[in-house]
């Protein structure tokens, strides 16, 4: 909006919450609102009172993340009464085989019934309908931004997220990733420390992997116990290429746990060597999630990959974690230590047998 007597414009607050999609698509939106002329407000990293007033405000049914989400959203409205706008886009469907979860697809109209919410950024992607160049020239209309500069700031955030992406599949955390981009500072790939003598696949959506306040520092909890730790995000882009058809009748239909059933179909087969076990992070109560858990439970069974899969909610307790990760390692390097153990007596075998 342009201010009276010359004054340079000023720049449309647009608050984002540091939960849920924030975790995959940040990078996108930040770099695509910045390019429309807008100034991004985090809400910041989850807290207990986040947590808290985000219980309070959901009901029992819902996930922690989504609790998480009202929390973070609350967060914003409390701390920032200067913004323009909230940003909470509805996530429909990015291809045309897969929808997100229906808790997504009616999140806008949710987050608008809390007390004292700012005016809404409408941005939705369902390329079911139509392409999301078309979403990006609504959004743009919105902030006062032509179509031209709106496909030319889209083009711009397609090609950063790209990079972004890239810099991930190089094996850096996600965490990481998003510092470096919330303080706009070029993908530098971290010193890396020792590598760990075992190593886990970690599965999990992005926000219950990577939100360290709800999963107690899982992460960091592996590493300490010299594990190293792969996510779906350090993946290459060629496995999630081809869709998971289960059986005949049976195929995956949600976005999230189509990307976690390709990962898996990976390691069930090519990359059975390369990892020594698979730990899924679950919110209590995501119904699709507690499905392809047991799937691939059964899957890990039949190749003799060691499985562990933990259920988080706000009750989720540190003493118990530690207990459960502590047993599930050690039970795969004394697993390892024996084979290790076995091929060593039949090489020697062999050479007395040879002499």
């Amino acid at each position: 909006m342009e201010v009276s007597g010359g004054a340079p414009k000023s720049k449309v607050k647009v608050g984002i919450p540091r939960a849920l999609h924030f975790y995959r698509y940040f990078p996108f939106w930040k770099k695509l609102l910045e390019e429309l002329g807008a100034e991004i407000v985090l809400s910041t990293p989850t807290s207990k009172k986040i947590v808290e007033e985000g219980v309070q405000m959901g009901f029992g049914e819902l996930c922690i993340p989504m609790k998480v989400f009202y929390g973070h959203v609350l967060h914003l409205i409390e701390n920032h009464p200067d913004l323009d706008y909230l940003f909470v886009p509805r996530y429909v469907a990015e291809d045309k085989d897969a929808y997100f979860c229906p808790k997504f697809l009616s999140l806008p109209d949710v987050i608008r019934i809390l007390p004292n919410v700012p005016k809404m950024l409408n941005f939705e992607v369902n390329v079911k309908e139509f392409p999301i160049s078309q979403s990006v020239i609504e959004l743009g209309k919105q902030l006062g931004v032509g179509q031209s500069r709106a496909l030319e700031s889209y083009k711009t955030a397609k090609e950063y997220f790209k990079e972004y992406q890239d810099f991930l599949r190089k094996g850096v955390p996600v965490n990481h990733a998003l510092r470096l981009v919330q303080r706009d500072l070029p993908f530098t790939v971290p010193k890396k420390k020792s590598k760990g003598d075992i190593k886990f696949l970690l599965l999990g959506h992005g926000y219950n992997v990577c939100d360290t306040y709800i999963n107690l520092d899982f992460q960091k909890k592996l590493r300490d116990q010299g594990i190293e730790v792969i996510t779906i995000e350090n993946l290459p882009e060629s496995l999630f290429k081809v869709p998971v058809i289960v059986n005949k009748r049976l195929r995956n239909y949600w976005r999230h746990e189509e990307e976690i059933m390709q990962a898996i179909r990976y390691y069930l087969t090519k990359g059975r060597d390369e990892i020594d076990g698979v730990i899924f992070l679950i919110s209590f109560a995501c119904g699709p999630d507690s499905l392809i858990s047991e799937l691939i439970m059964r899957d890990m069974k039949v190749v003799g990959i060691p499985f562990l899969d933990i259920i988080m909610d706000e009750h989720s307790g540190e003493a118990g974690l530690l207990t459960r990760i502590e047993s599930f390692t050690e039970m795969i390097r004394r697993k390892k230590r024996k084979l290790e153990m076995d091929a060593k007596k039949k090489v020697k075998s062999k050479i007395k047998s040879e002499v």
